[in-house]
């Protein structure tokens, strides 16, 4: 067994009690445990691409493992517009990418809500192309791309195809773009430096780009209003002309703000909103000693919605406001007043009501409410109040009379109705997998993104009153038909009873062809957050093809372990505050006595227990290694070794303040000097005496949520108690890892790193083999 070392019980307890896997009959869990993983996944129709359950079926003779190139093989859909008339979608795809990311490769594709046709729109593999937007006739679209090297340019073209029409030639390329609601005009924002400015076009840009502002600073951004050829637009009070030179020029050194180092993270000048009408001049809307961050028009015209900080490069968006401002006069509501984040979620298609998303009761960071009022006066309901979990965006329904959003259940995400009349939350959908709402607008039409465990996310067409029946969906995309071609591994729900009684709950997926009668070595992955968690959805996805990586580990004879341990979201706000005051004690029982479970269920093998995690998951990795010795191996990536320094470092002080703080508020006592042997007992530096378990430690070099020198502090200590350790550094990243070559360093660096120290099988790391594999994948992907 193993022996545990570190801080004392009961956060070290093994015991796991009453641990079950859930298999209740006619259930989503019943049919992994049968077998029929694809069954859900293939019963939709998709017009002229063919039902799901019309391809080849094929043996597992014919199927082959996956491989690192198919980590990097999947394309994904992104910005969808549906056509005026509904009939259509443009969508972005990026594409499966190596070595440069596929976001340098964006295509711009149409499809049939109807299902019968899904084609390319754009081709060229060297240019970034997005932001399709329709004509407000339907005959044709505009989109930006890099394809002829000057800057993102504005194009025009056909709906029936044919040659896009370059409409643009701004020097620093174009930053937003968009046409009056009748089509009449188009409007584009463009300029390099103090230069960033609205021009204006007729709607198929046969004239001359014209300058429509000419104001003192850059312009930031801009919409048409709700109907009528008028404009809104923000724009900061002051422009530092010699700070932008000494940008231009290359000079990089700037006193620091708060300790970050992001060049545009704060905004020092008032940012305000104004108003221009074609042929008349601007006109401002808003004047104070604050930032408008957002704003959003009222479909009625009489009213401007605004989310509205305080100029204070101190302080981050608890602060943030909702405010109401009448762009006639520039009187100013304000509707909020606390000390949390809001966001719009927009008004009502009659203008009579505006919702907002913000943490319940606006207080804490746990779950989020919606949260709607009367335009004209009144307050806030909690129209999700009765929806006790974690919800992802908001859409209203055509009649205005409720809200439809995705919201969490468990490792699956529904879909979601809640009546801003009485509060009542309706769940419209019950299926194993994750479900995306992908057009923003009120209507009777849903374009949904779908995706399990054994299908990559798709794009559907459906009824709004029909969601939850699958039979109505209507098939938009096949983005990923190579996956026909892969023995995907078994993915299942499993459930345990922790150490306190709380039922936990995760996913398991098992090697391939899994024998019952033999033990197997177990990964388990630790989601970061933590307030995330681990769905059902295909795995990894197409922007970490480096995390989460399941069927891969299975094709290497590995379980992997998904844990949604307590702090996660998906589980209702008792779940996921219970960790704040007391960060690791029930998310490590929870953790253990998951392990634990797979361990006495006959999957794992006690002595082959590995363990890695990234952000909030590097957190756990790094307090596992202090805390027990179970594990024969860590690799652990941007988490957590001393709060304190932490503290002073990140670029998120409310994150820490809340969960080690006990307290989200502005002014409360939440900081390192309120408490200081409380957020040293909870570091992992305290006891790094007790580490014992090879330690593979990444960090991006420019981090600034979980910045490098917590790997530093880290690495040195391991490396003067002589625990084995190795640092792998990524210059020029960020939190999460981009470059596609970096992903496959970090992917080869763990996989080795666990071979080596439980096969015996080195060099955890062999160059040779890491630019073989680029070779690889290049070519692979290259094929058609």
């Amino acid at each position: 067994s193993a022996r545990l070392v570190g801080p004392p019980a009961p956060l070290l307890t093994l015991a796991a009690l009453l641990v079950t896997l859930v298999t209740l009959p006619g259930t989503a869990e019943a049919q992994e445990s049968q077998g029929s993983l694809g069954s859900q996944a293939q019963t939709v129709p998709v017009g002229a691409l063919g039902s799901a359950g019309e391809s080849d079926v094929r043996s597992m003779s014919d199927l082959r493992p996956m491989e690192k190139a198919d980590l990097f093989r999947q394309d994904s859909s992104g910005q969808v517009q549906l056509s005026p008339d509904g009939s259509m979608i443009l969508y972005t795809l990026t594409p499966g990418s190596f070595p440069d990311p596929g976001s340098r490769h964006t295509q711009i594709r149409l499809a049939r809500v109807d299902g019968s046709m899904d084609r390319a729109m754009t081709h060229r593999r060297d240019a970034a192309n997005r932001d399709p937007r329709w004509h407000p006739s339907g005959a044709f679209f505009g989109f930006t791309s890099t394809r002829d090297g000057n800057g993102r340019q504005l194009y025009l073209m056909p709906v029936d195809g044919g040659e896009a029409r370059r409409v643009t030639d701004l020097g620093g390329g174009v930053q937003g773009w968009g046409w009056s609601d009748d089509g009449e005009y188009l409007a584009v924002l463009g300029g390099r430096g103090g230069n960033r400015q609205i021009w204006l076009t007729d709607g198929e840009a046969r004239g001359a780009l014209e300058p429509l502002t000419d104001h003192p600073t850059p312009v930031s951004s801009f919409q048409w209003r709700e109907s009528g050829h008028e404009i809104l637009f923000r724009a900061d009070d002051a422009w530092d002309e010699a700070d932008h030179r000494r940008r231009e020029a290359g000079f990089r050194a700037r006193p620091l703000q708060r300790g970050l180092v992001f060049p545009d993270f704060i905004e020092l000048f008032p940012t305000h909103l104004w108003h221009v009408a074609v042929g008349s001049e601007p006109r401002r809307i808003t004047e104070g000693d604050f930032i408008v961050r957002s704003f959003q028009d009222s479909p009625r015209g009489d009213r401007i919605a605004l989310v509205v900080g305080p100029l204070d490069p101190h302080v981050d968006n608890r602060p943030n406001e909702i405010h109401l401002v009448d762009p006639a006069t520039g009187a100013m509501e304000q509707l909020t007043d606390n000390e949390v984040g809001e966001s719009l979620v927009g008004f009502s298609p009659s203008g009579s009501h505006l919702a907002i998303s913000a943490p319940r009761d606006f207080q804490g960071s746990g779950v989020s409410d919606i949260f709607v009022r009367a335009v004209d006066g009144g307050d806030w309901t909690a129209v999700t109040s009765d929806f006790d979990n974690t919800l992802l965006g908001g859409v209203w329904s055509e009649d205005g009379r409720a809200i439809h959003f995705v919201g969490a259940a468990g490792v699956n995400r529904q879909l979601f109705r809640a009546s801003i009349d009485g509060g009542q939350v309706e769940q419209l959908s019950d299926w194993r997998g994750v479900a995306a709402i992908r057009n923003d607008g009120p209507g009777s039409l849903a374009i949904l993104g779908f995706t399990t465990p054994e299908a990559p996310e798709d794009l559907y067409a459906v009824p709004w009153n029909r969601v939850g029946d699958r039979s109505a969906w209507t098939r938009l995309t096949d983005l990923n038909p190579w996956v026909e071609e892969i023995q995907l591994a078994t993915t299942e729900t499993v459930r345990w009873t922790s150490t306190d009684g709380t039922e936990v709950e995760g996913l398991v997926v098992y090697p391939l062809n899994h024998d019952p009668n033999r033990r197997y070595p177990l990964v388990t992955d630790i989601h970061g957050g933590p307030a995330a968690a681990y769905v059902n959805e295909f795995l990894p996805t197409s922007s970490n093809p480096h995390r989460a990586y399941g069927h891969y580990w299975a094709a290497m004879d590995y379980a992997l372990f998904l844990p949604n341990y307590r702090g996660s979201s998906h589980y209702g706000h008792d779940f996921q505050v219970e960790i704040v005051g007391d960060y690791w004690t029930r998310a490590t029982e929870d953790i253990h006595t998951g392990i634990d479970h797979l361990v006495e269920a006959g999957l794992a093998h006690p002595d082959s227990l590995l363990m890695m995690g990234w952000s909030a998951g590097g957190h756990w990795s790094n307090w596992m290694l202090v805390t027990t010795d179970r594990f024969k191996a860590i690799a652990t990536g941007a988490g957590v070794t001393n709060w304190i320094s932490l503290y002073g470092q990140t670029d998120n002080q409310a994150s820490r303040e809340w969960y080690l703080g006990r307290d989200a508020g502005l002014n409360a006592p939440n900081q390192p000097w309120h408490d200081f042997d409380h957020w040293w007992a909870e570091s992992p530096l305290k006891y790094i005496e007790n580490a014992s378990t090879p330690t593979l430690i990444h960090f991006p070099q420019a981090d600034q949520r979980i910045p490098m020198p917590q790997g530093q502090e880290l690495h040195l200590a391991l490396k003067n108690l002589g625990v084995p350790t190795e640092f792998l550094v990524y210059p020029d990243e960020l939190h999460a890892l981009q470059d596609p070559r970096n992903q496959l360093v970090k992917l080869m660096g763990e996989v080795g790193w666990f071979e080596t120290w439980l096969r015996g099988q080195g060099p955890w790391l062999d160059w040779g083999e890491v630019l073989s594999a680029a070779d690889e994948i290049e070519a692979a992907l290259s094929e058609p």
